[in-house]
């Protein structure tokens, strides 16, 4: 398949500045991607003067620029599960006053796909788009315990565990357990896993296929992850999860769990 030289450049500058937080310089892109100077000047003159990349003067910096988090917005807005479900977290958020997200899979990581947020003073600090790991939040472990064996397997040997806050998992077989828990009770608990005084309760969301499509988060401080607490959120997350679901096309079996098991 033929490649556009221009379009291929492009492509590979946004992707490099993405992968760093803080931006790189003219020198670094260049030496970076391996494109000369003169000719990387006129395609990053575009792409600042079409919004797609920012330039701080004072470092010297290229970045992502506005126009990046519009077609973001734009793609994550014309998913079904955002579309569908914005409207039914919206309810949750009410219900149980706490924050809620949809989230996806993308690789080995997670997805915030939208977030909704309730009156609640302290925020916990996520972004549609941002990524996680999927073996330190509940929204990713909830996901994996609901892949065919055919994936965990291989994504347990290829991923180390590596401890993100002293809460993390990772032991294996403590993780494989974790899993079997989950799959048995359909729901997904974050302990302070990811990010120290947060915690997360996630139930599945299949599609019409029965598979796994993502999960929705109730996300609530420590303080509050409390048997009570948890005994107020759980149903009214499972029924979110479930509306979704059906909204997706899955159909409940007549036994009540209606969750593919790998």
């Amino acid at each position: 398949m033929a490649i556009v030289k221009s379009a291929d450049r492009v492509i590979r500058i946004l992707e490099a500045i993405a992968s760093r937080d803080r931006g790189l310089t003219h020198g670094d892109l260049s030496k970076v991607l391996g494109i000369p100077k003169g000719s990387l000047s006129l395609l990053l003159s575009n792409l600042v003067d079409r919004d797609y990349l920012a330039f701080d003067p004072l470092g010297k910096l290229y970045l992502l620029g506005p126009e990046v988090l519009v077609l973001t917005s734009r793609y994550l807005n014309s998913l079904d599960i955002v579309r569908v479900g914005r409207p039914i977290l919206h309810d949750l958020v009410l219900e149980m006053h706490e924050d809620a997200e949809i989230v996806g899979q993308r690789g080995d990581q997670v997805i915030f796909l939208y977030k909704e947020e309730s009156p609640r003073p302290v925020k916990y600090s996520i972004a549609p788009g941002e990524l996680a790991p999927l073996f330190a939040t509940s929204a990713g472990k909830c996901i994996l315990a609901f892949m065919p064996e055919e994936y965990i397997r291989p994504y347990l040997d290829r991923v180390t565990l590596s401890p993100i806050t002293e809460n993390s998992i990772t032991g294996r077989d403590a993780f494989r357990r974790e899993l079997e828990l989950i799959r048995s009770t359909g729901l997904a608990y974050g302990r302070e896993e990811y990010q120290l005084g947060i915690c997360g309760i996630a139930a599945p969301v299949f599609n019409i296929h029965g598979n796994i499509a993502g999960s929705i988060v109730a996300t609530l401080e420590a303080a509050r992850f409390n048997p009570e607490h948890r005994a107020f959120i759980e149903p009214k997350l499972r029924n979110a999860a479930s509306r979704l679901s059906r909204h997706l096309g899955f159909v409940e079996t007549s036994g009540g769990a209606g969750r593919p098991v790998p």
